[in-house]
């Protein structure tokens, strides 16, 4: 709960950035009708993690919006027994030309739940004997990244292609009922959960990148 606590402070702070006030209202030349795009994220479901992921953009000045993404991940390639949510939160600030949008700068903020589960056997006490166990792994990521992408113009068509690329940092964090003595011998060694170990508690910081594709359709 404290993680998602965090991140909703950290969303907070970006939708009360000073950047996105009223000082493009200057700017405007025409009658402005703001915008709302449905989207879906094709490439999430081919990630290693597979997540069915979909977001609203809303377009509220004509180079400023917010958008919102949220993902459930089941049925992984890596295991079966993982669940999670997703949710990706970004303030874009577009170059345009006219009132075709071309390109955008994103300010991004993640936070991912992921939980692992099952009944495994566990040699214990460096191989002294085998235990049967039910155990639970508990993976929060807090993230932030800066993001720049291309779109189409949405101000004339019905349809969204929005293709972005990001690189930032988050911070993973672990928590498991699985004992600290086990002899590994490659379990989970392909998991993302764990760095060729069974990860138990503690976090680490790691790279957190981003390629996306989203295809959506303008309601309104």
């Amino acid at each position: 709960m404290k993680y998602l606590t965090i991140y909703i402070l950290c969303l907070v702070v970006m939708l009360s950035n000073p950047l996105a006030a009223d000082a493009q209202d200057s700017q405007l030349k025409m009658p402005f009708s703001p915008k709302i795009i449905a989207k879906y994220s094709v490439l999430s479901l081919a990630e290693l993690e597979n997540t069915f992921q979909v977001g609203v953009e809303y377009l509220y000045k004509p180079k400023i919006s917010f958008q919102q993404q949220l993902g459930y991940t089941f049925n992984t390639p890596l295991d079966h027994n993982l669940r999670g949510i997703r949710s990706r939160s970004e303030m874009r600030f577009y170059y345009t030309k006219g009132d075709r949008a071309q390109g955008y700068v994103a300010p991004e903020i993640l936070y991912r739940f992921l939980q692992q589960y099952g009944t495994r056997t566990f040699w214990r006490e460096e191989g002294a004997y085998q235990q049967t166990i039910a155990f639970r792994a508990n993976r929060n990521v807090i993230g932030f990244m800066p993001k720049i992408g291309l779109t189409n113009n949405i101000f004339e068509n019905k349809f969204a292609v929005d293709f972005a690329f990001g690189i930032g940092v988050k911070a993973t964090y672990y928590n498991s009922n699985v004992p600290g003595n086990i002899v590994n011998e490659n379990f989970f060694f392909t998991n993302e959960y764990f760095n060729s170990n069974l990860r138990n508690n503690g976090f680490e910081v790691l790279p957190n990148v981003y390629l996306g594709l989203l295809l959506g359709f303008v309601a309104k």
